[in-house]
């Protein structure tokens, strides 16, 4: 075989192919053998140019108070439903439709008591049984009441369609027991900071 360095060089067109090593399938399981295949450039660029597209946002307003045994967090009244992904409100569950690459974004407001010390902890169940992600705990002492801390918690995932995720919120039992709160913003702008916020957006 002559070295690819003597071949002609072209302007590639999108129906033209190239060599690579198939190395997962459709559904994202490993290929045995990681055999030789061909990618056309039309796929490559389909592959290339996806952008991450919302599929749910929703924010709880009410105050949650994060108890010991940990519960799930309810983020807000309304289901939701996508093309890709589904949030019921009466269970907390977000349910991935479709196979692929999602971006979780959490957020939440927490509050404790003057002068204590607080340690709320977060964590995200897939199938109601394998932890994924990390625990997240966060250590406050607010010196007010009035105070709030926000906690942002963002994660890609890969998942197969049929997966569901519950999100949790407890109190670790050390000092004062957190509480999710909103927080009112009384200028022009008349919003509010939500106690618990979820978004989830498909790489597309």
């Amino acid at each position: 075989m002559a070295q690819i360095s003597s071949y002609p060089i072209l302007e590639a067109q999108f129906a033209d192919k190239v060599l690579g090593s198939n190395t997962v399938d459709s559904a994202g399981n490993p290929v045995e053998g990681n055999p030789t295949v061909q990618y056309t450039f039309s796929s490559i660029k389909t592959l290339v140019d996806q952008n991450f597209i919302q599929q749910l946002e929703t924010q709880n307003t009410s105050s949650i108070p994060l108890l010991q045994s940990g519960d799930v967090l309810i983020f807000g009244a309304a289901d939701i439903t996508s093309s890709h992904a589904t949030y019921t409100a009466s269970t907390g569950k977000v349910t991935f439709l479709t196979k692929g690459t999602y971006y979780v974004e959490q957020q939440y407001c927490v509050s404790g008591a003057s002068n204590s010390q607080i340690l709320p902890v977060f964590k995200t169940m897939e199938n109601g049984s394998n932890q994924t992600g990390l625990t997240i705990i966060e250590k406050y002492s607010p010196s007010d009441s009035t105070d709030r801390k926000i906690i942002s918690i963002s994660n890609i995932v890969d998942v197969i369609s049929g997966t569901y995720y519950m999100f949790y919120g407890l109190w670790d039992n050390q000092g004062t027991q957190p509480t999710l709160q909103p927080q009112s913003i009384t200028n022009s702008w008349a919003a509010e900071v939500p106690s618990a916020y979820l978004k989830i957006s498909k790489l597309i």
